[in-house]
C-alpha cells in the first residue's frame, strides 16, 4: 500500500491498526476482528511490500504478533519509527522482556496476552491480559473495544504475568512433554485393556500439547524469565519425592499427598465429578459433534449411500428437514451420477473416517463429475450387537460389513473369540434375511438398532471410542445463496491437485500456503487414475473460498499442477 493510500484511511476517532506478523494465525485473527469492527488494518510480514518500519511510521496502533524469539528484535527495529501519539503493543505469552524493550518507545506502550488461540470464533468470554505501561487514548480505545465484544480484561504487571505463566504454562507443558518423551525413551506401549482412567485423562493432555507447534512451546519454556529457576526447584521436589519411594516411606508419601490435597482443595472438590463426566464421554460418546442444523431447502431430495439404517442414512437424516425425502443408492459413484443428472437435489457422501482415513472413492468421483462440496459435518461411529438370541453365549456367527468387523476386532476377540465372522455388503444388509438366522449376531450402527425388532446384546462395542466419519453435502452449484440454505458453517476450501512425481514438488506446493501464513487442515495423497506414476493431493485449506486470496493461490498452484480443481467448501 502506498503512503498516500495509508493516509487516506486515517481518522481522528478511529485508529489505523498495523499488525507486524499479520499473516500468522493470531495476527490474521486480530486482523479479521478489527476489520469486522470497521477499522482499517495494514500488515507487514516476511513477503509483504510494506516493511515493518513503514507500518510503524503510519499506524496509530502497532501490534507485534511474531514468534516469541523474534519479538525483541522486531520491537527494537520499529521503536525509532513510532510517533509519540501512537500505541505500541505486543501479544506474546511472555511479557517482562518485551515490555522492557517497548518502554524505550516515545509512544504509548501496552503488553497484551490473549489467553485463547486462533480457533475461537469471537471474543465472548475470552480473557485478554493488559500490562498497561504507558497509557494513552488508544489503550483506552482497545480496552473499550474488547469489552464491547464481551471479552474480559485482566490487568497485571509484566512480572506477575510471567510468574503466573511460569507455573500455569511453562511448568505444565514441561511436565507433560517430559512425561511423554520418557514413554518414548522407554519404548513403552500401553496395552488397550490396561489403560487406567487417570492415564486416559492424561493422554488427552498429551495429545492436545503434542499436536501443537514445537517452536511455540520451546519459546514458552525457554524464554520465560522465571521458569529456569522454577524448573530447578521442580526437579528438586521430584528427587526428594523419589527418596520416599526408594525407602518405601509410607508416612512421608501420605504427608506429601495430604499437603497437596489440602492446598488444592478447591480443585479437588470438583475434580472427581468433572473427570467422571469426561471419562464417560471418552467411553460412550467421546466425539462431541454438537447439534447439526437442518437444510433450508423445501422438499429437497437427498441422496445417500444406502441401504436405509446405515451410517450414511443416519448422516442424511440428521440434516434433512421434515419435508425432505431420502433416497438410497448402492454406490458412491451412483450417488454422484444421480446428483449430476438432476435426479436428486443434494447428496451426503463419506469423505473421511478417523480410523480408516480418506475415502478415495469419493475423491475419484469429484474428477468424473463436476459437482461441489457445500459443507461438511461429522457423526460419531458407535456399534451394537443385535440378535434374536437373548445371550452372548448363544452366538456362533457374527455378520457385518468388513469395516465394522475390523473396528470391533478387540471386543469380538474378548467376548466372541470362537464365533465365525462373515462379511456382508453393508452393516444392515444381512438383517434382510428371512427368517432371521439363529445363533447369529449382527453388528449395526447404534442409532439404527431401535429400528429392528431384535435384542441389543451389547452397546458401544467399537474398539476406538473416539471414532467418527466426516460427510460432505454435494450439489451442482457453489454460490453463497445456496450455502445459506445448506445451513452448514463452512470456512475452509477443498482442493484437488494432480502433480508430477518429482523431488521437491510437495515442498513447492506447501510453500504456496506457508508463505501466506495459511494452514492446511488436511493433506492426503492418492494414486492418480490418469498416470500410475503421478499422484493426486486432496487439500483442505483454512481460508474461505470467497476470499480474494484464493484466486492468487490457484494461480500459483497452476505452475506446479497440471490439474487443479476447487471441490468446494467444508
Amino acid at each position: 500500500m502506498s503512503k498516500k493510500g495509508i493516509r487516506r484511511f486515517k481518522k481522528k476517532d478511529k485508529p489505523l491498526i498495523g499488525i507486524v506478523g499479520g499473516k500468522g494465525r493470531m495476527g490474521s485473527w486480530f486482523k479479521n476482528f478489527f476489520e469486522k469492527q470497521g477499522l482499517k488494518v495494514i500488515i507487514s510480514d516476511v513477503d509483504t511490500k510494506l516493511s515493518n518500519q513503514e507500518l510503524a511510521k503510519h499506524s496509530d496502533v502497532v501490534i507485534v504478533s511474531v514468534p516469541i524469539k523474534q519479538t525483541l528484535r522486531v520491537i527494537q527495529e520499529i521503536v525509532p519509527y513510532l510517533r509519540k501519539d501512537a500505541l505500541l503493543a505486543d501479544i506474546t505469552s511472555i511479557k517482562t522482556e518485551p515490555v522492557k524493550a517497548m518502554r524505550k518507545a516515545k509512544s504509548g506502550v501496552l503488553g497484551m496476552h490473549p489467553l485463547f488461540g486462533p480457533l475461537v470464533p469471537n471474543l465472548e468470554n475470552q480473557n485478554i491480559v493488559f500490562c498497561e505501561v504507558k497509557k494513552n487514548k488508544w489503550t483506552t480505545f482497545l480496552k473499550k473495544l474488547f469489552i464491547k465484544n464481551k471479552a474480559k480484561i485482566i490487568e497485571i504487571s509484566p512480572e506477575d504475568h510471567d510468574r503466573q505463566m511460569a507455573f500455569l504454562q511453562s511448568l505444565t507443558h514441561f511436565s507433560n512433554i517430559s512425561f511423554s518423551h520418557f514413554l518414548y525413551t522407554q519404548k513403552f506401549k500401553p496395552l488397550p485393556s490396561f489403560l487406567t482412567p487417570t492415564f486416559r485423562l492424561q493422554s488427552l493432555v498429551f495429545g492436545r500439547i503434542l499436536a501443537q507447534n514445537p517452536e511455540l512451546y520451546a519459546d514458552i519454556e525457554l524464554k520465560n524469565p522465571y521458569f529456569k529457576q522454577l524448573s530447578k526447584e521442580y526437579i528438586k521436589e521430584i528427587l526428594s519425592f523419589q527418596k520416599s519411594i526408594e525407602k518405601e516411606d509410607y508416612q512421608e508419601f501420605k504427608k506429601r499427598f495430604k499437603e497437596a490435597s489440602s492446598y488444592l482443595s478447591n480443585f479437588v472438590k470438583i475434580a472427581e465429578e468433572k473427570t467422571t463426566e469426561i471419562l464417560k464421554t471418552i467411553e460412550k460418546q467421546p466425539v462431541k459433534i454438537g447439534s447439526l442444523k437442518k437444510i433450508k431447502i423445501k422438499k429437497a431430495k437427498i441422496g445417500f449411500l444406502g441401504p436405509k439404517y446405515t451410517f450414511s442414512w443416519t448422516a442424511a437424516k440428521k440434516i434433512s428437514n421434515s419435508n425432505s425425502s431420502l433416497i438410497p443408492f448402492f454406490t458412491i459413484k451412483e450417488v454422484f451420477m444421480r446428483v449430476n443428472n438432476l435426479e436428486v437435489d443434494l447428496a451426503v457422501v463419506p469423505i473421511q473416517n478417523a480410523i480408516s482415513g480418506i475415502v478415495s472413492e469419493t475423491m475419484y468421483q469429484f474428477i468424473d463429475y463436476p459437482l461441489f462440496s457445500l459443507g461438511s459435518f461429522k457423526i460419531p461411529i458407535h456399534y451394537c450387537l443385535l440378535s434374536k438370541e437373548k445371550s452372548l453365549k448363544d452366538i456362533k456367527i457374527v455378520k457385518s460389513h468388513p469395516q465394522a468387523l475390523s473396528q470391533c476386532r478387540i471386543w469380538l476377540g474378548e467376548h466372541l473369540p470362537k464365533a465365525l465372522k462373515i462379511p456382508t455388503p453393508s452393516t444392515v444388509s444381512a438383517l434382510s434375511e428371512r427368517p432371521t438366522p439363529s445363533e447369529t449376531g449382527f453388528i449395526v450402527p447404534l442409532e439404527a438398532a431401535s429400528e429392528f425388532k431384535l435384542t441389543i446384546l451389547a452397546r458401544n462395542i467399537e474398539d476406538k471410542k473416539e471414532n467418527f466419519t466426516r460427510f460432505l453435502v454435494i450439489g451442482r452449484e457453489l454460490d453463497k445463496s445456496l450455502l445459506r440454505k445448506i445451513n452448514l458453517y463452512a470456512r475452509n476450501t477443498l482442493l484437488l491437485l494432480s502433480v508430477y512425481d518429482r523431488v521437491g514438488i510437495l515442498r513447492d506446493i506447501l510453500n504456496i500456503f506457508a508463505n501466506r501464513g495459511i494452514n492446511l487442515s488436511a493433506l492426503h495423497s492418492i494414486p492418480s487414475i490418469f498416470h500410475p506414476w503421478d499422484y493426486l493431493f486432496f487439500l483442505e485449506v483454512e481460508k474461505s473460498y470467497f476470499s480474494p486470496g484464493i484466486r492468487d493461490i490457484l494461480r500459483d498452484l497452476n505452475q506446479y499442477c497440471p490439474f487443479v480443481r476447487v471441490l468446494g467448501v467444508a
